[in-house]
Formats: C-alpha cells, sequence, structure tokens
C-alpha cells in the first residue's frame, strides 16, 4: 500500500446530524497523521470507516485507488486497529492473547511464537508473558493491546487514544515504537487530545470539528500557517528570577516551566531562587513581547536572552476553538 483516501465521506447515525461531513483526507506509507478534534467531532467515526467497520453513507476509501468497502474482507488483513476500549480477555495470559491473535491472522506456531516475544519484549511485558491479564496494570494492559494491533505487521495502524492509562515514560516509549514503525513504512493515524505527545512526534495533524475537516497539512506548515495569538517564549534569566515571574505574570504570561540555566546545573526552586530558564506562554504578537523585555530589564532583571520557540499544535488547537462539539 502506498496511499489510502478517503473521499468526500459523509456519515450519520440518525439520518439528521452528520457525524462525519465532506471528509477528504490522504494518508501515505510511512506518514503519521494526528487527528485532533473534541469528543463527538467525529474521530472515531473516521477511524471506524478507515478500518471499513463502517460503511459511510456517501464517498469512498480507496486503498491505491481500489474501493476499500469492496474489498474488506481482505484488506482488513493489513489493517491493525485499537478502538474506543482496549478488548482484552481478563483470563487469558498476555503471551496467550497475543497468540490467540497471531493464529487469527494464519501464522504458523513457529512464526507466531516469535512474533509474541518480538512484541513482548518491543513494550516492555516479557515478565508478564504468563501473566493473567485481570491482574495486570492499567499501563500494561494498554501496552499489550497495542502489541495486539502489530501482530500481523500492518500496512494501515489505526489507534484511538492509544497513550489512555500510560505514564510519562511509557507514552515517550511508545512514540519511539511508533516512529520506528512508521519509518518501517506503516501509515498510522493517531486519535488523541495529549496535543503535546503529538507534536514533533507526527508527520502530518488533522483536525476534525462538528464531522468537518478545519485544518489539514504538514505538521510544520500548519503550525507556520496559521494564525497564532499565544506564543512561548523562553527567557534566560542570570539574576532577579523572582521579579521577573512578578513581571511576567501581570502580563498574563502562564508560566510553563523554570529550569537550570546550564547542564549540570541544580533545579531551581521557583519562589526562592534569582536564576533560570523560564519557559512562558505570552499573549500577543513580538509587540507585547517586546514590551515584557524591556519591563524586565527596568526592573532590575539580568536577562541575557529572550527567543521565540515555535508554536504547537495545542496552540492551533485552541484558536480554532476546542469547545466546539456536534
Amino acid at each position: 500500500m502506498q496511499q489510502v483516501q478517503c473521499v468526500d465521506i459523509h456519515h450519520s447515525y440518525d439520518g439528521q446530524r452528520d457525524a462525519v461531513a465532506g471528509l477528504t483526507l490522504t494518508l501515505r506509507r510511512g506518514e503519521v497523521l494526528a487527528l485532533i478534534g473534541p469528543n463527538g467531532a467525529g474521530k472515531s467515526t473516521t477511524l471506524r470507516i478507515l478500518a471499513t467497520l463502517q460503511k459511510p453513507d456517501r464517498g469512498q476509501v480507496l486503498w491505491d485507488g481500489a474501493d476499500a468497502w469492496e474489498e474488506r474482507y481482505q484488506i482488513r488483513q493489513r489493517i491493525g486497529f485499537l478502538g474506543d476500549g482496549t478488548g482484552l480477555y481478563p483470563g487469558m495470559s498476555a503471551a496467550g492473547y497475543l497468540r490467540f491473535f497471531a493464529e487469527c491472522y494464519g501464522l504458523s506456531d513457529a512464526a507466531a511464537a516469535e512474533r509474541v516475544r518480538e512484541l513482548l519484549e518491543r513494550f516492555q511485558l516479557s515478565s508478564k508473558a504468563d501473566a493473567t491479564i485481570s491482574e495486570m496494570s492499567k499501563g500494561m494492559r494498554q501496552r499489550l493491546a497495542i502489541a495486539r494491533t502489530l501482530v500481523q505487521d500492518p500496512e494501515l495502524l489505526l489507534l484511538d487514544e492509544p497513550a489512555d492509562g500510560l505514564d510519562p515514560l511509557a507514552r515517550r516509549q511508545l512514540r519511539e515504537i511508533l516512529r520506528k514503525v512508521a519509518d518501517d513504512g506503516v501509515a498510522i493515524v493517531v486519535s488523541s487530545h495529549i496535543l503535546r505527545e503529538l507534536d514533533g512526534f507526527c508527520d502530518a495533524v488533522a483536525v476534525i470539528q462538528r464531522g468537518k475537516l478545519e485544518v489539514h497539512g504538514a505538521v510544520d506548515d500548519v503550525i507556520q500557517g496559521y494564525e497564532v495569538t499565544r506564543r512561548v517564549h523562553e527567557v534566560h534569566i542570570t539574576a532577579g528570577l523572582q521579579r521577573a515571574l512578578e513581571i511576567l505574570r501581570s502580563h498574563e504570561g502562564l508560566i510553563e516551566s523554570i529550569q537550570p540555566l546550564t547542564k549540570g546545573e541544580a533545579m531551581p526552586d521557583p519562589k526562592s531562587a534569582d536564576r533560570g530558564l523560564v519557559r512562558v506562554r505570552i499573549h500577543g504578537g513580538d509587540d507585547r513581547a517586546g514590551t515584557i523585555l524591556r519591563e524586565l530589564i527596568l526592573g532590575d532583571v539580568t536577562v541575557i536572552a529572550m527567543s521565540k520557540v515555535r508554536s504547537d499544535l495545542e496552540d492551533v488547537y485552541s484558536s480554532l476553538g476546542r469547545d466546539a462539539v456536534s
């Protein structure tokens, strides 16, 4: 598979309101697409249609030009899908669960055993191979569910909120795993509300509001081309940190973090430290940032640098109105 296309997809569950309306987008081999939108926007419906589990009322999903619905039984063999909920069998062992699905996909005993071993190792579940699923933690169960989607080496991977239940370290590991999967040529669609997890990991973004595609394109192009009024700045302060925080907050600056200025330096205490690297979100454009910088200097704050950091997907999403739902 080189690409999958949604062409003018429409779907309604009640015949009156569209869950998805006029959706047209392209997924390419080796590309990770972030599917973003509020609850009720149509993300899960879109994933089900892509997975050939839901026939659209109008429009087509094309696999390299062929109608996916007409060839759905063959195409499903080439799709890994994690929908709403993990679909785990609590009485099975972790290894038994993966082996069951490997056999469903027609792998031989030897191939199934090797694939199970690989996936358990990749998702750091080898020590839980014989553990009953009901006895595993939520994070482990989520990793197992994601591992199951890769059993048959799919060409298209569809994941609905895959980081649910994972701690920050596990989320980072998941990003690394999925990035490698994509680099091996698999097209991946990730639906998630954890926008900062997606920025820097995905190649393209699609923002859905009320069933309609509002924004679609390469992540960098979307961020650079979309009008965003809140920008992130990094302020390097060698003296007067507490005064600087007062000034930033007086301008409605949202302090994201206070980090050491140099590698190996102790983490600054936000309540007493005199120096640090402040990451702050500032409303407005360059003029507002210039005004704040001037006030910092006049306030006896020693600023050695103030630089603008690229806006992120959360900024784009916020500017669209994240609370708009179907």
